[in-house]
């Protein structure tokens, strides 16, 4: 019976499942910080989401970490069967472990955001991109997290910048951000950058002319680390 019992499926488990599914591809790190929990607790939630085939477990970069991903039966589990599953992705696994932990330590303070996976759905279902900066050509560009605008009022973008972006790249986005935020799709973006990027992207800024539209922090003042 006390098997049983630990390995039943709690209303709380399929919560932390939706964060999982979410994010996509997201560090242990990650899901304790969002669901208050110790390693023990972490663990064992970890394994009977494993064990019920809603979540599937590998390691992270160099075997240190563990990363989770929700199953195609996790991603209907948790309510958001519309989301493609994500792949694991050694070129990526620093970035998104950053923003969930980001994510993670925002809505543990309350703060509702949506993934870029959500934006993506979002912006399909509505027909138009909304939430995006529109390049040259026709492109677009996401923001890796979007926070606020529950109100009606506009949401901020947040975009974690972990490695620097070449100089015309990086310029055009900050251009397009501006243009969101003029378009009141956006009430202001913010750029979270460790110290080898934040002064690459603050010269950007200046060389742009858009700080009125753009801010820089360190990423540790907003991730809590």
């Amino acid at each position: 019976m006390g098997g049983k019992r630990t390995d039943h499926i709690s209303k709380r488990d399929v919560e932390v499942l939706e964060f999982i599914a979410r994010f996509g591809v997201v560090p242990r790190s990650a899901v304790a910080i969002w669901a208050a929990t110790g390693p023990t607790a972490t663990l064992n939630r970890e394994r009977r989401l494993r064990l019920a085939g809603l979540i599937e477990v590998r390691c992270g970069v160099w075997g240190e970490g563990k990363l989770v991903a929700a199953t195609a039966s996790g991603l209907r589990a948790s309510g958001h069967g519309e989301l493609s599953r994500a792949r694991f992705s050694l070129a990526s696994v620093a970035h998104e472990s950053a923003v969930a932990e980001l994510a993670a330590r925002m809505e543990r303070e309350g703060n509702r955001t949506l993934s870029e996976r959500e934006i993506i759905a979002c912006e399909r279902v509505e027909g138009k991109r909304r939430l995006s900066a529109q390049l040259a050509a026709g492109r677009f560009h996401r923001a890796d997290l979007i926070s606020g605008g529950e109100d009606g009022s506009p949401p901020e973008a947040i975009e974690v910048e972990l490695t620097a972006k070449g100089a015309a790249r990086l310029d055009q986005l900050l251009r397009a951000w501006r243009r969101a935020v003029a378009e009141r799709r956006l009430r202001r973006v913010v750029y979270l950058c460790p110290p080898p990027t934040r002064g690459v992207v603050e010269r950007a800024i200046e060389r742009t002319r858009t700080g009125a539209a753009i801010t820089v922090q360190g990423l540790d003042e907003r991730s809590g680390r």
